[in-house]
């Protein structure tokens, strides 16, 4: 491993650090007890785009014929 491999996992790991500080800040400010109240929450929106890109694809598709 090389100097610059070193300073890039550093520089990795120290976003990782601030991304946890990042949750656990809005966590606490909105009273979060798990990241599973957070997925049950997360998850249907991600759904919902992914269903509005579907969508948008169809729909895109359907236009060339």
């Amino acid at each position: 491993m090389n100097k610059q491999s070193v300073i890039a996992i550093a520089e990795g790991l120290k976003q990782i650090e601030d991304g946890v500080e990042k949750i656990q800040k809005v966590m606490r400010e909105q009273n979060i007890k798990s990241i599973k109240e957070v997925a049950a929450e997360l998850i249907p929106m991600l759904k919902a785009d992914d269903d509005e890109i579907n969508e948008s694809i169809i729909a895109h598709l359907g236009k060339d014929n």
